[in-house]
């Protein structure tokens, strides 16, 4: 019934808002190299961690949803957030493009709700092996290419890239299937089994050349597959309808979300996020976080922030100090649209204002 979805704050001077975000080129700083070791850096690495905290502690929420599984986010994202607020209830996150549902014990460690199912009457689909096996071979020939093709004119990528010195092995070699976040190129099966699969991510190949290697080899499984790029260097395909607006679906059904208190946040509107920019004008105003402003659809122009995480961190940063200024966003008879989408309109100015600060200090330094 969707009962124990609903947010039990202790926090009664600041009604709740609900930030719904998603977390690799949003939330999370990128991965890099070190000393010849992949990192994946922590919520805590980047601009977000400071103001998504100082607003979950004010009794906020935050739903992470991600293409990813569990595994690394649980140490990157849900760790680092208060522990309180995961115990009452107030952060989820939802794994596998909104497949997997994630709560928190009573020791605020994420358990999977497996009453949850995405699609109407909770329900979960999986590929069929032969559609899998050739999602496989067609994602092996387009990433060959793709490193065949960097190899072949570096300009492709910036020159630091760590992705240059994987040319000369995965350009004839095939990607491994497998799981691990250390290795790229990848070719990951997500879902609850081997025999349960809900979708294939092909890491490796850059967003803006997502479409050119990986949607041509996918498009005689466009019946049993929706492909899109995602994150920065990763590519999803997942069965047809599933999206991260059955999220949003989801929680206004049980009642856990309230539009005029909500916003969604994210870096890919044009791709795996389009799902969240459903009710943009509609009660929970999209702000997007993209690097590109020509990727970003013009109605959503009016909240975009830019700078990936940086923007990210600039925006939650007006939003908490407004929120505190105003002693919360009350929702009362006369305004029952107390985070209106003209609210976020200004506050997203102010952030991409930050970000262009920002910018222009980094190419100063640089």
């Amino acid at each position: 019934d969707g009962s124990s979805l609903r947010w039990e704050s202790s926090h009664e001077n600041f009604p709740h808002i609900t930030v719904i975000t998603d977390l690799d080129g949003t939330l999370l700083p990128p991965p890099h190299k070190k000393d010849g070791v992949l990192l994946h850096p922590k919520l805590s690495d980047g601009d977000a961690h400071e103001h998504l905290t100082q607003l979950v502690k004010n009794g906020g929420a935050v739903v992470g949803v991600t293409g990813g599984k569990l595994g690394l986010q649980q140490e990157r994202f849900w760790d680092e957030l208060p522990l309180n607020a995961r115990i009452e209830g107030r952060v989820l996150l939802f794994c596998e493009t909104g497949m997997v549902l994630y709560r928190s014990d009573q020791d605020g460690n994420p358990v999977e709700d497996e009453s949850y199912g995405p699609f109407p009457g909770n329900t979960k689909r999986f590929l069929r092996q032969q559609t899998i096996d050739s999602i496989v071979a067609a994602a092996r020939a387009g990433l060959k290419q793709w490193f065949t093709d960097l190899k072949a004119n570096p300009s492709l990528l910036d020159e630091k890239h760590w992705l240059h010195a994987k040319c000369d092995q995965w350009s004839v070699e095939d990607a491994p299937v497998t799981n691990d976040p250390d290795m790229t190129p990848r070719i990951e099966l997500r879902g609850p089994s081997e025999h349960q699969v809900v979708g294939v991510m092909i890491a490796g190949i850059p967003i803006q050349y997502g479409d050119k290697y990986l949607a041509s080899n996918f498009k005689p499984f466009s019946d049993e597959i929706s492909g899109q790029p995602t994150g920065r260097l990763c590519y999803d395909c997942v069965v047809p309808g599933l999206s991260k607006h059955l999220v949003l679906k989801y929680l206004l059904r049980t009642g856990a979300l309230a539009r005029g208190s909500a916003i969604a946040l994210a870096d890919s509107p044009h791709g795996n996020d389009v799902g969240l920019t459903e009710y943009h004008t509609d009660g929970m105003p999209f702000v997007s976080v993209c690097d590109k402003i020509k990727k970003v659809p013009k109605h959503l122009l009016d909240c975009h922030v830019g700078g990936n995480e940086v923007g990210s961190g600039a925006f939650l940063q007006q939003l908490v100090d407004n929120w505190q200024k105003a002693g919360g966003f009350h929702r009362t008879e006369a305004n029952q649209d107390p985070l209106s989408l003209n609210t976020v309109q200004d506050l997203c100015e102010a952030a991409a204002k930050k970000v262009e600060e920002h910018e222009k200090l980094e190419a100063t330094k640089a």
